[in-house]
Parts: structure tokens; sequence; C-alpha cells
């Protein structure tokens, strides 16, 4: 990851390493965002962002439920206690490793409704507003064959009624992986400007056969 976070020149970063191959969260961004870690653990990285041509501050979350169904009510506490961290507009995103309703199932055993049940209550209390997606409905494959494989919705993005007043609707997207049973978040502000693309240097084989092109490396 810190190669990776110099690859694409993000300065600054936040790594809690994996248990094994369980687990395991990274935050990065760059030296513009005016960004402060809360606190930490390996369920959930807490910030507060502050745009620096308004000093506004926001709070922005990632989040990783506990793959044990019987820790589950775990990641809900840990949820209930950040609410109550900072009174700011809150923006949450993740993979909560539980679904809201039957709909964001498909096959595969059936859900204990009380499990649904305490995820909506957590989502409610914090005052979290499902933001929706673009891309495929489900967000994880159990990766099993035949009639044992199930499809589910476990990562999304939340946030306060008052944040989406203020920033406008976000655009949430499935990305599928090939390499993984989750699909990607890729989480984007579909009203902001789209900054130039830096064009790269590519060299072409074909240049050689030009009889001044050792005259032009040399001098470059």
């Amino acid at each position: 990851m810190e190669r990776i976070s110099e690859r694409i020149g993000f300065a600054n970063g936040l790594i809690v390493p994996s248990q094994g191959r369980s687990g395991g969260l990274v935050l990065l961004w760059t030296r513009e965002i005016g960004l402060e870690i809360k606190s930490f653990g390996s369920h959930h990285i807490d910030t507060i962002v502050t745009e620096a041509n308004s000093n506004f501050k926001g709070k922005i979350t990632s989040f990783y439920g506990h793959p044990q169904t019987h820790l589950r009510q775990n990641s809900w506490d840990l949820l209930a206690f950040l609410k109550n961290q900072f009174q700011l507009l809150w923006f949450c995103f993740g993979d909560f490793n539980e679904i809201l309703c039957m709909e964001e199932k498909f096959d595969g055993a059936s859900r204990p409704q009380s499990q649904m049940d305490s995820f909506r209550d957590v989502v409610n209390l914090c005052g979290f507003k499902d933001l929706g997606y673009y891309g495929m409905d489900y967000t994880w494959c159990n990766m099993q064959a035949g009639d044992k494989r199930a499809y589910l919705r476990l990562d999304r993005a939340l946030a306060m009624n008052d944040w989406v007043d203020k920033f406008g609707e976000v655009r949430v997207n499935h990305l599928v992986e090939s390499t993984s049973d989750h699909c990607a978040l890729f989480i984007s502000d579909p009203q902001a400007p789209k900054q130039p693309r830096a064009r790269h240097f590519h060299f072409e084989a074909m240049w050689t056969k030009c009889e001044e092109s050792k005259d032009i490396i040399e001098a470059a």
C-alpha cells in the first residue's frame, strides 16, 4: 500500500494492517486535503475533513462491519459510539457485511430478520440516508457453485440528510473486480468539473527509422 500511495501521488495515508489475509484498512489522501484522523481500528477509520476555502468541517468514516455474525452487534455499537463523538455532517461508506432488506439478496440461505433489523436500527439512529448506486445490484458473491451461490449488497455509502443537502447527490458506482469477491465502490461528485488528464509521453519504435532521430535524442 505504501508503494501504491507513492505511485498515485497520495502523500498522506493511514494503514491498519491485516491479520494474516483477513481485514486491513487503508485511507490515502493528497496534501491539499485538510484531514484529521480522530480514531481508527480494525473496523473503522474516523476522520474530520476541513474545506480550505470555507473552513467547513465534515465527518467522513470508512467502515468494515464484523464478518462474524455473532459479533456484528459490536459493529453497530461502534457506529452508535462514533455518532456521538462529533456533531458534524457525516458521510460513512464501506463494507458493512449486512443487508437492510431481503431485496438486497439473491439466492443462498435465508437471512434472519433480526440481523437486518439491527442494521436498519443503527442506520436510523445515525440519521443516515442510503445514497443508492449505479451498476449491478449486488456487491458481493460467496463464489460457491450451484444452489449454494449467493449475491448480497454488503457495500454501500450512507450520509446524513444535511450532508446531502449541502453537497448534493453523489454517484455511487459498483465496479466489478475480477480478482475479488466484492465490487469496488467508486464514489464521485457528478457536478464536479473534470480535471484535465496529464498527457503521458509514449515512445514509438518507428521514430528510430527517421534519420534525424539520433540527433534529436542526443540534443534532448
